[in-house]
């Protein structure tokens, strides 16, 4: 089995779970260094100015919706201006199954609103790394092909610029058609995301049993 505490060089039989500390779950490009969501949390009120500067109107009022929604249900966030217009999010707080299937308490779901690719409106997304990985690509892509396919999410892989291993992403995102955001929408969003992951771990971490 070789080194058994080098988890990279064991030869996976299946999928392992994610190592929070060398696999984080946002991008760090450069030399930028990575910052935790419990910082992020700790820090709101300083980080915000900068996470707002620059921001056309439209994504202003739909990220000032998005935080004030957050606050109402009580889920703690950060923001994160630095890869990207992010709000992070612990993915338990979404998905409590997160934990019962391979993942930890580090675990992030990030939030984004975007314009739409077609200039109609907007698209809010929510994005989470699955909590698995294998350092080998065949396995990792077996997965993909192994997955539910989901009625609104989707399922892809994408190369860690950490550490250059494949990542297994979940991705859903909502049209926002007019430009309006509503706590209906969310509720859907947060309801339609937790459904997809549960399902999608549970079949994950019975891999390649089946």
């Amino acid at each position: 089995m070789g080194n058994e505490t080098d988890e990279r060089k064991r030869p996976h039989l299946r999928l392992v779970v994610n190592n929070p500390e060398l696999r984080n779950p946002r991008p760090a490009p450069g030399e930028e260094p990575f910052i935790p969501l419990e910082e992020l949390v700790a820090n709101l009120a300083v980080i915000r100015p900068d996470f707002y500067r620059g921001l056309g109107r439209w994504q202003k009022k739909r990220y000032e919706f998005l935080e004030r929604y957050l606050v109402r249900t009580g889920v703690p966030y950060g923001l994160d201006p630095r890869h990207g217009r992010l709000v992070v999010v612990a993915a338990d707080a979404v998905c409590p199954e997160v934990l019962e299937h391979g993942g930890t308490p580090q675990d992030e779901i990030l939030l984004f609103v975007a314009e739409d690719p077609e200039g109609e409106g907007g698209r809010l997304s929510l994005e989470m790394i699955l909590p698995f990985w294998s350092d080998d690509d065949s396995i990792m892509e077996d997965a993909l092909l192994t997955a539910p396919i989901l009625p609104y999410g989707a399922l892809f892989l994408e190369e860690n610029r950490n550490d250059e291993y494949l990542d297994l992403i979940y991705r859903v995102a909502f049209p926002l058609f007019p430009a309006a955001l509503t706590g209906r929408l969310l509720d859907k969003l947060f309801a339609v995301a937790r459904f997809e992951l549960r399902e999608t771990l549970v079949s994950l971490d019975r891999y390649p049993a089946e």
